[in-house]
């Protein structure tokens, strides 16, 4: 047995400007470049958000603390909470790179080598490719530090005695099994290598391997958990690693112990190879006779402690231009990496629908701008319509961006749909006044998906709109256990306290104004029984005018929208909107009329681009041709263009 092996342990230190320097861009690029505040919001959107829901209290605490894996599970609920705060999240992120650095280096000391080398920044990019797009693995790099935590513990404090040595395993996988799951795999695995290939323990190394598998009969997991999720779940089936980067997870589990063998393996083959270079050639069977006799030659003759000595001597003697030339390699190829993986559209995406929730509408369209052009996917273009429509340029702005002719706002195709769409249909419904079918879609959200806190709000102010206020408060307490949205359960409490009805309030007296008594039987209804049954309960409804006009134009149907057009001085706008007075002009020309809204002709500006138009078309070879100069002339965001080419937003 190796003595001297035995009792390494490495501290945790992690010296040089270099590894302050990385780790300090790790976390400059997951704040400002990922937004780790993205990275939660895609939970119930692009994962599930079960996985993730944290409560406050004893008894949650309590349930998990009963299970195999549920420690690790409630800290990864926890510090998931922390994502909503950029700088938080940013800092977990750059700690667990932290901890697999200093993993790698424990790692390369036990196998006899002074630091990890390049080796050590291993799992940090592994972990930004993971967030770089959009996942959110932090119930795997949990289980994963557990397992090696409890692998370097096991290492130093365990006795020498065989006996005592095989108990400590056995209570040191199952504590590892009960605290993180399916890692007690991995913490079994590199207890293997490390008696076999180091202590020279075979039996023991044979016992761990005994171990990791029957942990998960020992304490009852089976048969409630398959076999894949017994062993390899943290691995396998992390629930915030997506589908894209699912190989990942794998890599970054298995790179320990692939390492600590790979680096047995190649020290005992480097000091082969230099002990029997340093022998005379007609000397060397005697001395592969000694061996085989355990006649050992002192370890400063041996190839371990030449490969030390060269090592440390390496690391003093290197020229500072060398290791400021291999800093900055590392450098180049970690953040090539990350770069390449950063999932731009995603981000977009996200971020769009992160300001639109939170009723940011200046920044939902500054991000929008931010989309390839071309684009078209239907939760960007919801919110980029409730954008517009908040600040006011729905009428003038809406074919500056991708439409789909014949698509609509209200429901998502299958293609198309997400984990979240049923919440995200749910706020345009609320917000227009179709409350019971903002609750319908809410509650399937609630069932689906999990209790998001925002689907958890949007139901308590839906019951306070319905004047149902014990219901509300039954949604609001289920709130006030999320960390993240006591706060707004608190205060709507409050305001229930002193008036149960609302009367008082602005939002909920416009929402009961809009609201629709009355439900819908038939199997299917249309976009524009939606809304016209909105405008006959409120003529007065901007919001339902302004979609309607919207839905019309998308569809193509100028009549519809035309005859819309009078209802415009319910409204009292000083001007008509752009695309409402060209969709007049289409209109006007096609039967040969004067083209007025509401009684009011159209801009002269409006009719002098339209002609430019109709000119641009007349000149043009062919319809590629046509669609071309008209972009190029400026008419690539009007509603001419998008009528005639079916497109828009160029």
């Amino acid at each position: 047995m190796n003595t001297q092996q035995e009792s390494t342990f490495p501290s945790f230190r992690l010296t040089g400007a270099d590894t302050t320097l990385f780790f300090a861009l790790v976390y400059l690029y997951v704040w400002r470049m990922v937004d780790p505040r993205l990275v939660l919001h895609s939970l119930g959107i692009l994962s599930d958000y079960y996985p993730f829901s944290f409560h406050t209290g004893w008894t949650f605490f309590r349930e998990h603390l009963a299970r195999p894996g549920g420690l690790v599970e409630y800290a990864a609920r926890f510090l998931s909470q922390g994502y909503a705060f950029g700088w938080v999240g940013a800092m977990i992120v750059a700690a667990a790179c932290v901890l697999g650095c200093w993993g790698v280096d424990a790692v390369g000391r036990r196998a006899g080598l002074p630091r990890g080398g390049v080796l050590r920044y291993v799992p940090a990019v592994l972990l930004l490719i993971l967030y770089s797009g959009y996942s959110q693995p932090i119930a795997a790099v949990l289980a994963l530090m557990a397992a090696l935590g409890g692998f370097l513990l096991y290492i130093r404090w365990a006795p020498r005695g065989f006996s005592k040595r095989l108990a400590t395993l056995v209570v040191g996988c199952a504590v590892v099994y009960q605290a993180a799951g399916s890692a007690a795999s991995l913490f079994a695995l590199m207890a293997a290598i490390d008696e076999f290939w180091i202590a020279r323990r075979p039996a023991l190394a044979s016992a761990a391997l005994a171990c990791g598998l029957a942990a998960p009969w020992a304490l009852g997991t089976f048969p409630t958990v398959e076999f894949k999720q017994a062993y390899a779940g943290f691995l396998l089936s992390d629930p915030g690693t997506l589908p894209a980067r699912q190989l990942v997870t794998p890599a970054l589990g298995l790179f320990f112990p692939v390492l600590l063998a790979s680096l047995i393996l190649g020290r005992g083959l480097a000091s082969g190879r230099t002990a029997l270079s340093r022998l005379p050639r007609r000397s060397g069977k005697a001395v592969l006779r000694r061996a085989r006799h355990g006649v050992a030659r002192p370890e400063s003759s041996t190839g371990v402690g030449m490969v030390r000595r060269l090592t440390s001597h390496g690391l003093r003697t290197s020229l500072p231009a060398t290791a400021i030339a291999k800093t900055a390699m590392v450098f180049l190829v970690s953040g090539t990496a990350a770069w390449l993986s950063l999932d731009t559209f995603t981000r977009t995406v996200l971020e769009i629908d992160y300001f639109s929730q939170r009723e940011q509408w200046a920044d939902v369209l500054r991000a929008a701008d931010k989309l390839p052009p071309g684009t078209y996917n239907v939760r960007c273009n919801r919110n980029i319509a409730l954008a517009l429509y908040h600040t006011g340029r729905l009428g003038d702005d809406l074919f500056r961006y991708r439409q789909r002719r014949g698509a609509d706002l209200f429901s998502t195709p299958p293609e198309q749909r997400d984990l979240g769409a049923y919440y995200q249909e749910s706020r345009l419904m609320f917000e227009l006044g179709q409350v019971n079918q903002a609750e319908k879609l809410a509650c399937e959200a609630l069932e689906t998906r999990g209790d998001l806190p925002a689907v958890l709000e949007e139901l308590a102010w839906i019951n306070v709109v319905k004047r149902r206020p014990e219901t509300a408060r039954i949604f609001l307490n289920a709130l006030a256990l999320h960390p993240l949205g006591r706060r707004a359960a608190g205060e709507i409490l409050e305001r229930l306290d002193v008036d149960p009805e609302m009367d008082g309030d602005p939002r909920v007296a416009a929402l009961r104004r809009n609201m629709v008594a009355r439900d819908y039987v038939a199997m299917e209804t249309t976009i524009e029984d939606l809304l016209q049954s909105l405008l006959e309960t409120n003529p007065r409804n901007r919001m339902a005018f302004e979609f309607l006009m919207a839905h019309h134009l998308v569809v193509g149907r100028l009549d519809k929208a035309v005859a819309c057009l009078e209802r415009w001085k319910d409204f009292f706008w000083a001007e008509v909107p752009r695309h409402y007075q060209e969709a007049a002009a289409i209109h006007a020309q096609a039967a040969g009329s004067r083209p007025v809204v509401a009684g009011r002709p159209v801009d002269p500006s409006v009719v002098a681009r339209a002609q430019r138009f109709a000119a641009i078309l007349a000149r043009s070879r062919s319809r590629e041709a046509a669609a071309a100069d008209a972009a190029d002339a400026g008419f690539g965001d009007s509603y001419f263009f998008y009528f005639t080419f079916g497109t828009s937003g160029l």
